[in-house]
């Protein structure tokens, strides 16, 4: 008798406690509305304010993830073939898949066959490549640099450039194509990522960060690209960013991984990417299901257009290096780690004259 007078007051002070935490502080009023957010400011990773199911918010997520495969060829730098994964658009309001980066013309997948070159292109547009696999050489008509993977190169606006691919297998590349801004170099910047150092450690939870390319190099203020890690079983901290932050994911490791972007799963092959939704309630997070194997990623990622580091990725992390755009990782609780760097000297590479 005792056990049954007890299982209805146990589940009665359950529904109590929870009926009074939907009513702390900070969450919405009976009756108001219910993805109202709990306050202004409050960046990545901390805060998140109280919202419903992505149906319930209004936001169609697979409107922010593109995927290359099947996806028609275009041609770019006059022989490279490209597929195209997101694109400009509008991120704010209902529109075509894909069409969602506010200040990014395009990311595309982009393919140089074997014994192939493009022409020495002087172009308008400010690039980036990423080598995801093959071997070749990139030139600017003066000197050359010797291509591998886990190479990156910055080419800003009207700077020569020709790819020539010196084996018969194909050179694979990540490819996004931006306006540049007026701090922009006037020189091809080419880095080899495996030498440069850790410049973040366990940001949001997981995350270990090389930082490929930042305002030193001519991007514009709170604009960065990293070389992002997630080791095996692993997940990063839930969070959200608000409009005028675009930040992209590009996974880059062979397989398939999965994301989540608000309540639910999407699986991510090599190659795909997302958009976070800028609504500020959209929470995202990479997970590594593998108990053996590292996930990488590209991270892209920039603020308001006002400018400003943080570019909503949360409060002051000291697990991140010092330097330009340095804030905004979500760490916190220990003291900086003074191994970690934003110096990319040793990693990046000379140029070595034509004959």
């Amino acid at each position: 008798m005792t056990n049954v007078l007890f299982a209805p007051l146990f589940l009665g002070a359950i529904c109590f406690v929870q009926s009074g935490l939907a009513q702390a502080p900070g969450a919405p009023a009976a009756g108001g509305a219910p993805n109202a957010a709990a306050g202004a400011g409050r960046g990545g990773g901390a805060g998140n304010a109280v919202h419903g199911s992505n149906e319930t918010d209004g936001t169609d997520i697979d409107r922010f993830i593109g995927y290359p495969a099947n996806k028609v060829i275009h041609i770019s730098h006059g022989t490279l073939l490209t597929h195209e994964i997101l694109r400009n658009g509008d991120p704010y309001t209902p529109g075509p898949q894909g069409a969602v980066l506010e200040y990014r013309k395009a990311l595309s997948t982009a393919t140089l066959m074997p014994l192939s070159r493009t022409p020495l292109s002087s172009l308008p547009d400010a690039y980036f490549f990423y080598i995801k696999s093959g071997e070749g050489r990139l030139d600017d008509g003066r000197q050359s640099w010797n291509l591998r993977p886990n190479m990156a190169i910055l080419a800003p606006p009207n700077v020569p450039h020709r790819f020539i691919n010196t084996t018969d297998k194909p050179l694979e590349m990540i490819m996004l194509t931006f306006t540049g801004g007026p701090d922009a170099k006037n020189e091809l910047i080419v880095r080899d990522v495996n030498l440069l150092p850790w410049c973040e450690e366990n940001a949001h939870w997981t995350n270990e960060s090389r930082c490929v390319f930042g305002t030193a190099d001519g991007l514009i203020q709170g604009e960065r690209i990293y070389l992002v890690m997630d080791p095996p079983f692993s997940t990063n901290q839930p969070h959200s960013h608000g409009k005028g932050t675009e930040e992209i994911w590009v996974r880059v490791s062979s397989g398939t991984g999965v994301v989540m972007l608000g309540g639910e799963l999407r699986e991510l092959p090599e190659g795909a990417a997302y958009l976070v939704p800028p609504t500020g309630i959209t929470d995202h997070s990479n997970l590594n299901l593998s108990k053996t194997n590292t996930d990488w990623w590209i991270y892209i990622a920039r603020g308001p257009a006002s400018g400003g580091a943080g570019g909503g990725r949360g409060g002051a992390n000291v697990n991140a290096a010092a330097g330009p755009g340095g804030g905004g990782r979500g760490g916190g609780g220990r003291a900086a780690n003074p191994n970690i760097s934003r110096d990319t000297t040793e990693a990046t590479v000379a140029g070595t004259p034509l004959k």
